[in-house]
């Protein structure tokens, strides 16, 4: 009998994230009390330490992560939650160790301290690299592909909201403490804390039997394999510049706001609580957003607002009233930055650099990597500031002290890891450019509230509402719902769908979604479709669209044309004559007379004109006058005039005529200004029919003589029908308005 081998589902896992989430809060808690942060560096300080020891002492524990490739084959078959809960414990015994210091101290001195800090983290940074060895594969297996940039932001949000808590709490004991005692107490805390987070970690599943493990040759052998593995080397080469560049700096700015811009102790400390400020009103942002478009622009995009950090700190006012505020504002900025960084390279790491089935091996060499980079960017940010103590020099409003150096050195790093990120594979084919480009089109606060409305709302009216304005948003963060929406049940949903995309910029989903529709079985949505076409711009739709003037679906066919009139699509003039020629339809032949009128084709004047004549409704007389106006001259002199004949025609008529009186041609033929200002003065009356009838006698008198044309056979049929027809159809009049102001400017030029 066969035995089913035991799975751990995703409906399981996520169930018990949230003890994942637990034990993540109550450890933040401890690691900033502890050993990291604000607090950390500047208890260092206070033992009096200087840059160099307190480098030194930053760089051991991401040391001691070298540790890992030994270690993993032993985590791996103790079990990789075992190992982590297990010395995710024993570190904590080791921490409480540090509340000794002040009796060390006292009876060493600073000098022996050094060493007695040093052998405390020496011993806790190997308890934590080995729970670390284990526990990232762990964390792979128990948190979802695919909710993974969302846990992230989840955590990040819980995490950030308890750091801003403890951050406060902990500013307000430094400031009104004094000595090292204010120290023990917050690392006293952070300890209870920590095992706090131990308990939590232990209610969450551990991996299946088997799962993750490998015999120590296979782990050597898969070693070997992640280190030929060119895209999770570059990988590692990225997250090293990156993390060198920010390690480097975010180590030493509480000592350089204390020291450089002279801000207090306390005040030191609450400035996290603009960092965490940062990261928890960004982190379900960058979550959804490395879900959606991926890591790569957002790792980019995170590295280029970190680099001005740097620059940040570099333009702060020192001593001044406004320091404070300003540092909160750049704290504000590392907030988001970093926190973009962290959750982009976590997320390609695990998602893009490290396969499921190595996740062991790669995590033990990434984890040794991370900790190489990690504790040399302190250790060398530390030797920097040593060596370059004596540097300070004013150059305008700026200083030079020795943490400019160090900002060079960063923003460098972070320069050649962005560059370095374009390398890096990838299964989306969203760019920086691209991604950078979502927010700075359109509205993208709009599009990003819209999008939360559209996942939360049910009703149709509703869905139909948010479909609509995330068109009026026009940027492209909703490409992902509007192509969701060309499939939504709802009949009106889908239409409006096609009406917004066609209101986006132009881009390739967008296009093969509305082409899709196009070429569906729905008549009135490919109508839809073909007139969003059109209204997006994009030439490549134009073979579809010229497919689509063959449809049995005469409307499709039609809307077809008028889209590609609006793509400047000459290459389907002969079709669009063929079909003006066939159509049996009036009402779609307009369709088609508008195109060619668009398109500017003469060939088809004749046919136009016929077809204005006989036309019996004044808006389509109107259309198709606009098809003639723009193949014979410019449409705006048709356009600016067609409202001012709706309200008073003979009035706008007369002011039209007066306006071509300054034409200096007429001073050379004194016999047409007289025709023309006879006629101006008799529209101005009100007298329709004889001021039309002078306008027809003036284009008699300046029709063209040269060769008979299309354009010059149509001035003398406007002529023409003005005696018959000019005072019952204004459009007439206004074409004739129209060609007139084309003439004579067409004979100004001829005479320069």
């Amino acid at each position: 009998m066969t035995t089913a081998t035991p799975t751990l589902t995703d409906t399981e896992k996520i169930k018990r994230l949230p003890w994942l989430i637990t034990g993540n809060v109550f450890n933040i808690l401890f690691v900033l009390l502890t050993f990291e942060g604000s607090v950390f560096v500047l208890y260092l300080d206070s033992l009096g330490l200087d840059t160099a020891q307190i480098g030194v002492l930053l760089s051991i524990i991401p040391f001691a992560n070298l540790v890992a490739p030994l270690v993993t084959p032993l985590t791996s078959r103790f079990g990789l939650k075992r190992s982590f809960v297990t010395f995710w414990g024993v570190r904590k015994l080791v921490m409480s160790l540090m509340l000794l210091t002040p009796a060390f101290l006292g009876r060493f001195g600073s000098g022996r301290a050094f060493y007695w800090v040093a052998a405390i983290l020496l011993f806790f940074s190997l308890a934590r690299s080995i729970a670390e060895t284990g526990g990232f594969p762990w964390r792979k297996i128990v948190v979802p592909d695919a909710i993974r940039g969302k846990y992230t932001a989840l955590n990040s949000m819980s995490t950030t909201v308890a750091s801003i808590v403890i951050v406060a709490g902990a500013g307000y004991v430094i400031d009104n403490g004094s000595g090292l005692n204010r120290f023990m107490i917050l690392i006293g805390i952070g300890i209870a804390a920590g095992i706090l987070s131990v308990i939590s970690y232990a209610q969450v599943p551990a991996e299946l039997p088997g799962q993750g493990r490998s015999a120590r040759q296979g782990h050597l052998a898969s070693m070997r394999a992640a280190l030929s593995d060119r895209n999770f080397v570059l990988f590692l080469l990225v997250l090293g510049l990156g993390t060198l560049g920010t390690s480097s700096l975010i180590s030493f700015i509480p000592l350089y706001m204390k020291s450089q811009i002279g801000i207090s102790e306390g005040v030191v400390v609450i400035l996290s609580i603009g960092t965490y400020l940062g990261a928890l009103l960004t982190s379900y942002l960058w979550g959804w957003t490395v879900d959606r478009y991926s890591s790569r622009p957002v790792m980019q995009t995170s590295l280029f607002m970190m680099m001005l950090l740097p620059v940040g700190l570099f333009i702060l006012p020192r001593g001044n009233a406004a320091s404070a505020p300003l540092a909160m504002v750049v704290a504000f900025v590392q907030g988001v930055s970093t926190l973009a960084w962290q959750i982009s390279w976590a997320h390609y790491l695990y998602v893009g650099a490290m396969p499921e089935e190595k996740s062991t091996a790669y995590s033990a060499v990434y984890y040794a990597w991370a900790g190489i980079v990690g504790g040399t960017g302190p250790l060398l940010a530390g030797q920097i500031l040593n060596m370059t103590a004596g540097l300070s020099r004013q150059i305008g409003p700026f200083r030079l002290d020795n943490y400019t150096p160090l900002f060079a050195f960063a923003i460098t790093m972070m320069l050649l890891s962005s560059y370095l990120v374009t390398r890096l594979r990838s299964n989306q084919p969203t760019s920086f450019r691209q991604f950078a480009g979502m927010f700075l089109t359109g509205s993208p606060v709009r599009a990003l509230g819209y999008i939360i409305r559209y996942n939360l709302t049910s009703s149709e009216m509703a869905r139909v509402m948010v479909t609509e304005r995330m068109g009026d948003s026009a940027n492209p963060l909703s490409n992902v719902e509007l192509i969701a929406s060309l499939e939504d049940p709802s009949f009106i949903v889908r239409y409006e769908a096609i009406h917004s995309i066609g209101r986006m910029p132009a881009n390739d989903e967008l296009l093969e979604a509305l082409i899709k529709v196009l070429d569906g079985y729905d008549s009135e949505l490919s109508s839809a479709a073909a007139r969003a076409l059109g209204r997006l711009g994009d030439p490549r739709s134009i073979p579809a669209l010229r497919q689509a003037l063959h449809s049995e679906h005469r409307l499709l066919a039609a809307n077809a044309a008028r889209a590609l009139s609006f793509l400047n699509a000459a290459e389907a003039v002969p079709e669009l004559r063929a079909k003006l020629a066939s159509e049996p339809s009036k009402r779609l032949q307009i369709a088609y007379a508008a195109a060619l009128g668009k398109l500017g084709d003469e060939e088809c004047v004749d046919a136009i004109f016929d077809l204005f004549m006989a036309s019996k409704k004044h808006l389509r007389r109107v259309e198709l006058g606009l098809a003639l106006a723009r193949i014979s001259g410019d449409e705006r002199f048709y356009l600016q005039h067609w409202r001012g004949l709706q309200i008073d025609e003979g009035t706008t008529s007369a002011q039209v005529l007066t306006g071509l009186l300054r034409s200096p041609l007429l001073v050379e033929h004194p016999e047409w200004r007289e025709l023309l200002n006879e006629a101006a003065a008799t529209l101005a009356t009100g007298d329709l029919a004889t001021g039309v009838t002078s306008l027809a006698d003036f284009m008699a008198e300046i029709s063209p003589s040269e060769s008979p044309t299309l354009i010059n056979q149509l001035f003398s049929q406007v002529a023409a029908a003005l005696y018959t027809h000019g005072e019952s159809r204004p459009e007439l009049v206004l074409l004739a308005l129209h060609l007139v102001h084309a003439q004579l400017h067409k004979k100004e030029q001829l005479t320069l």
